[in-house]
């Protein structure tokens, strides 16, 4: 099924070049020599690391819009697996021409700096959700940071995708929204989730 994408903008004046991998395509491996940076633009690509003793170790799930592999630039080969976990479209920025626009535009340099800032505060606030233990409550402090002003969120994907993000299955992430649907402190309306103001729990 061919579909238009708009191109994901320009990394440090480079341009990304598009792939389209199929459900359980390989998009790198551990040990093959680097490409360069890609953004995901659509689907869901996740990190693999395998460890000596053949150990497959999750590192990360990118999100639509994000880039992943940065650490690419300063490596000849990569440090783990890049899968796609359903039909994905990624942009490549090529390594030769985004370090040489970084090398020459002081500009460039500082803007992907600061993208690479706001990626590391991201991964940080997901790692600090899934230190929570309970899953209701790790739920809640993800809609905490994620709802807007009238206390709505919206999951980009279906709710198993949501679970990916939190650290949990998808069995657990939907007893954990019954749990709280029962405690009154979350509706559920079709794909729309909706914080009920605290007031009066935990009383």
């Amino acid at each position: 099924m061919s579909k238009e994408t708009s191109l994901p903008p320009p990394l440090a004046g480079v341009s990304p070049r598009q792939r389209r991998l199929a459900a359980g395509e390989v998009l790198f491996r551990q040990g093959d020599r680097t490409a360069g940076i890609y953004r995901l633009i659509e689907g869901r690509v996740r990190l693999v690391r395998v460890t000596p003793d053949g150990t497959a170790v999750n590192l990360h799930q990118a999100r639509p819009g994000e880039t992943f592999a940065e650490a690419s630039l300063f490596s000849a080969h990569y440090h783990c697996d890049a899968v796609a976990d359903v039909d994905s479209l990624v942009g490549l920025y090529p390594k030769a021409a985004l370090t040489a626009h970084l090398r020459d535009d002081p500009e460039a340099l500082w803007l992907f700096a600061a993208d690479l800032a706001r990626h590391l505060q991201g991964l940080r606030g997901r790692y600090e959700l899934r230190q929570i233990r309970s899953a209701p409550e790790r739920v809640l402090q993800f809609l905490r940071l994620r709802c807007d002003a009238e206390g709505c969120f919206r999951p980009d994907g279906t709710l198993k995708n949501l679970a990916a993000e939190l650290g949990m299955s998808h069995e657990a992430l939907y007893r954990a929204l019954a749990a709280l649907e029962t405690e009154g402190r979350l509706i559920r309306v079709d794909n729309l989730l909706r914080m009920i103001p605290s007031t009066g729990h935990g009383a």
